[in-house]
């Protein structure tokens, strides 16, 4: 059967229609509309849950990045502490050295002063010696017994000896003692050095140990709070899963048209390139989406483009792109409201996402009439016309059948 020649006109048209009264009959009512509805509805979900999903992961990732961050300076809290303990441990023992050192000063002086004391008493007990004989009478005597020459050196010598030694004694003795004195105050200084220093180091291990136990608590609540964000995400990403699943079904829906097709066109003839008259269903638009793989719009992942999106206001009348019999007219999935004709020799055409069905199922059409009205129902991201050519139910490039660049002739037919 052949559609484009002219005398085959609506006696063709006809023809086909008695063949296919059982298939349209439990299609829809003629003029029959769906709004926005489900799919506008599952697109918002849809997109609402996306968006809370990817709220969702930039929260997860940041409490995520501050667990990490919280960790480091928990890790770096450990090591100052642990540090700062050695440092304590350190300063205390220096301390206890300079205790040590302060206290063997303290006895050394002590000694000294004793020494001092027995030094001045011998040299007192000298000298009330020395004045009751008289002055230095024994060294005198010493000098006038002596038998030789020898002797009398060593008179001399001797008293010398007891003069200087006494006097030696006494020099060193009070520069020990002024030693003494001077290193016991070193070491009193050194031991308040060593307190200071121990305290502070002490106060500020203190310090650390406490921020380690608040960094920690910190750590624990990030903790928490990681496992609550995830736990909630994944509740959120099991939502958004039941909703693409939903919209899976309806693409699933939209996709039984090929069997519909193909059992209609079974026993058609194969269709050629000008066997059927194709004209652009919406004059002067080209397609700005073409068919082919593609990007989601909803879904977010790549599928194949079964047609061509071709941009409109919403209300635009949408033309039969040829002749043919409309095999459906109803809401139909992600399509929404849906228009199929089929035109013979293997050939059909989809127009998708309309506004308002003004066709009913099982209606011969002419290349031109009026079918629907542009609108965004079923899975659609605003108002546009989708529009598809199948061949036995399978989509084909639109842009393979249709010359969307040539001047369509129905307009001026009246039609």
């Amino acid at each position: 059967m052949t559609l484009a020649s002219p005398c085959s006109g609506r006696r063709s048209l006809a023809a086909l229609a008695l063949g296919c009264t059982l298939v349209f009959g439990a299609l829809v009512a003629p003029g029959a509309s769906a709004q926005e509805g489900d799919g506008a509805d599952l697109k918002a979900e849809y997109e609402a849950f996306t968006a809370q999903e990817e709220q969702m992961l930039k929260e997860l990732s940041d409490a995520q990045a501050a667990r990490l961050e919280a960790q480091a300076k928990l890790d770096d809290l450990n090591r100052d502490t642990q540090s700062k303990q050695l440092e304590l441990l350190d300063a205390t023992k220096k301390l206890d050295d300079a205790e040590d050192q302060v206290t063997a000063r303290i006895e050394a002086r002590k000694r000294a002063e004793k020494k001092v004391r027995e030094a001045r008493e011998r040299l007192r007990k000298q000298i009330v010696a020395s004045y009751v004989r008289g002055g230095d009478r024994s060294q005198m005597e010493a000098f006038l017994n002596a038998q030789s020459g020898e002797q009398v050196g060593q008179a001399l010598a001797y008293g010398r000896a007891i003069s200087g030694s006494t006097d030696t004694l006494l020099k060193e003795l009070e520069a020990a003692e002024a030693a003494q004195t001077k290193a016991a105050k070193a070491a009193r200084n050194a031991r308040e050095r060593a307190s200071d220093t121990r305290d502070e180091v002490e106060s500020a291990a203190k310090f650390l140990v406490d921020a380690r136990a608040l960094q920690g608590s910190l750590l624990t609540e990030l903790n928490v709070q990681l496992v609550k964000e995830a736990a909630a995400l994944r509740e959120v990403q099991g939502q958004k899963a039941v909703v693409e699943g939903r919209i899976n079904s309806m693409n699933r829906a939209s996709d039984g048209i090929q069997q519909i097709l193909a059992g209609i066109q079974a026993d058609q003839e194969d269709w050629f390139p000008g066997s059927v008259e194709v004209s652009n269903p919406l004059p002067g638009v080209k397609p700005s989406s073409p068919f082919g793989m593609r990007h989601h719009p909803i879904l977010g992942v790549d599928r194949l483009h079964a047609g061509c999106d071709m941009g409109a206001p919403s209300g635009t009348e949408i033309h039969a792109a040829a002749d043919g019999i409309v095999v459906i007219a109803e809401v139909r999935g992600g399509y929404g409201n849906a228009v199929v004709i089929d035109h013979g020799h293997s050939l059909a055409t989809l127009y998708g996402h309309t506004s308002k069905l003004l066709v009913k199922p099982g209606q011969l059409v002419k290349r031109g009439d009026v079918i629907a009205l542009v609108g965004s129902t079923g899975l659609s991201t605003g108002p546009h016309l989708h529009f598809e050519t199948r061949l036995k139910g399978l989509p084909i490039d639109p842009e393979g059948v249709v010359d969307f660049n040539a001047k369509v002739d129905f307009e001026d037919d009246g039609n």
